[in-house]
């Protein structure tokens, strides 16, 4: 373990002497229960001593914990003291911390800017854009309370509910033969050269390579990392590519001719939290999200032919 102690955890141990409980107090922090209970107990390992008796009454301060508790607060009000004099206030105030990848943000920020507009006096959210290696396991351990994540991924050990379910299109160099067709099959792409995704997954690749559904045969090409080098790879000639079609505008298209593909798989894009969250916030949240979602489908179903611009 890690023996440093940052500002955080003297804020959980003062939010859990206060609330009395590690629900509460969870709640309050706008993190899961299960996380800062780990949290506190990587703490008093740190101490070397047991900072709370836990039992039905709750979360009872020891003698050590009464001390340290004094010393905690008297730390806390001297950072916020230093933060409040150089720096933006309000900044560090407990909120839900929300999160999704660059080409989710604009979902992201609806979601957060409709909520926070309702939510009376519960935690603000707030957005985050991640990378999409880490937003996950952020969720895992309790530094984020809910990300959206695009299908495939590793959802082990969390809930999820859908958001919405897109059409993908095909992304073709202008002078490939196929790039004037109103619709295509998979199948007709057979053999052509597809970038590859740094880090990715057998089973994320055959999304991104379409062959999730139906094998087909496909040639790797040049590994990319961002949505540029992907658009890039593409416009140059060298490949052809996949991508959901409410993503488009975060393309830059020049040189690309955009098909609607007849027979693979949508992008699912999903909320994800931690099935142990106890947090009140993140449930508000997630039924926020819903709500929202059922407004998206009911108004504005996305189709095929409604994806791409004549």
């Amino acid at each position: 373990m890690d023996r440093s102690i940052e500002l955080r955890h003297f804020r959980y141990m003062l939010a859990v002497a206060e609330a009395g409980t590690f629900t509460g107090a969870a709640a309050r922090l706008g993190m899961t229960q299960p996380a800062l209970s780990r949290a506190i107990r990587d703490l008093e390992e740190v101490v070397g001593t047991a900072l709370f008796e836990r039992g039905r009454q709750g979360a009872v301060l020891t003698a050590a914990g009464r001390t340290f508790r004094d010393d905690a607060r008297a730390l806390d009000e001297a950072a916020r003291a230093a933060l409040s004099r150089n720096g933006p206030s309000g900044m560090d105030r407990p909120h839900l911390r929300l999160t999704a990848r660059g080409c989710d943000v604009g979902t992201l920020e609806h979601l957060v800017t409709s909520y926070n507009s309702a939510r009376g006096d519960h935690l603000e959210a707030r957005g985050a854009v991640v990378n999409a290696s880490e937003h996950v396991d952020e969720v895992r351990d309790g530094r984020t309370a809910a990300t959206l994540v695009r299908s495939p991924d590793d959802f082990s050990g969390l809930d999820s509910d859908l958001i919405r379910s897109d059409p993908r299109v095909a992304l073709l160099p202008d002078a490939h033969p196929l790039a004037t067709r109103r619709m295509i099959e998979r199948a007709e792409l057979a053999g052509e050269t597809i970038p590859l995704w740094a880090g990715h997954t057998p089973e994320q690749t055959a999304f991104w390579t379409a062959t999730d559904l139906v094998r087909h045969d496909w040639r790797a090409g040049p590994t990319v990392s961002d949505a540029a080098q992907y658009g890039g790879v593409i416009r140059l000639g060298s490949a052809v590519g996949f991508l959901a079609a409410d993503l488009l505008p975060e393309m830059v298209l020049t040189g690309i001719s955009v098909v609607p593909v007849a027979d693979i798989s949508p992008s699912e894009l999903r909320i994800v939290w931690s099935r142990d969250a106890t947090s009140r916030d993140v449930a508000r949240f997630v039924r926020h999200t819903a709500q929202v979602s059922d407004d998206w489908r009911r108004s504005a179903p996305v189709t095929l032919s409604a994806s791409v611009s004549d």
